[in-house]
């Protein structure tokens, strides 16, 4: 019996919309139009929701007329990140060097729509949350990122390094010095401040 190849089901998802699948298509919008607007919203990159609203439809826009040249890929979710970040720069004109430490306000939209839905009953739970929200909130612009990318959407290290344009060795850099900043903030153990995280998600 042959064994299915990693991510085989996205390939065969985006040739089958390559194809001109309505169905296909209107999938993929499902699976990651809101993840795709909760990275934006962690990217700071505009302060304004409404923009990063626009580049994701534009996103979906172009890929559908021009369905038939894209290349394929076996990870339809880094093809989308990666296109929503490089749109968001090209639309903004950004500087990470002189804007990395700016205060986002749409950053509590990130976590209130991670919260909706969750019934936490116990006074404690809810202040942890809420030390993590305050905690990530004070991150630096590139450490957000970085945590987002690879705990809220799972992406691999090598992945990370390349939407982020980092080498291999600075993504586990980072990721480290993100994690020791929240723990330092929170107080929590490594293990328990992961689990939270990935709860959240």
């Amino acid at each position: 019996m042959a064994i299915k190849p990693l991510h085989s089901d996205d390939l065969l998802l985006w040739q089958t919309f390559k194809k001109g699948d309505k169905k296909a298509f209107s999938k993929i919008y499902q699976l990651y139009a809101k993840p795709l607007l909760n990275y934006g919203i962690t990217l700071r990159i505009s302060p304004n929701l409404s923009v990063v609203e626009d580049c994701i439809q534009d996103i979906f826009l172009e890929l559908w007329q021009s369905k038939e040249n894209l290349a394929d890929t076996d990870s339809i979710k880094f093809y989308l990140f990666r296109s929503l970040k490089n749109k968001l720069m090209r639309t903004m004109k950004y500087d990470f060097t002189n804007k990395a430490d700016e205060i986002d306000q749409n950053l509590e939209a990130l976590f209130e729509s991670s919260f909706e839905g969750l019934l936490i009953e116990e006074e404690n739970q809810k202040e942890q949350l809420e030390r993590l929200e305050k905690a990530f909130g004070q991150l630096s612009q590139r450490q957000r990122e970085v945590i987002n990318l690879k705990y809220y959407h799972q992406f691999s290290n090598a992945q990370i390094a390349e939407m982020m344009e980092l080498n291999y060795s600075s993504v586990g850099n980072l990721i480290q010095k993100a994690l020791y900043s929240l723990r330092q903030s929170i107080h929590f153990p490594s293990h328990f401040l992961l689990f939270i995280i990935n709860f959240l998600n």
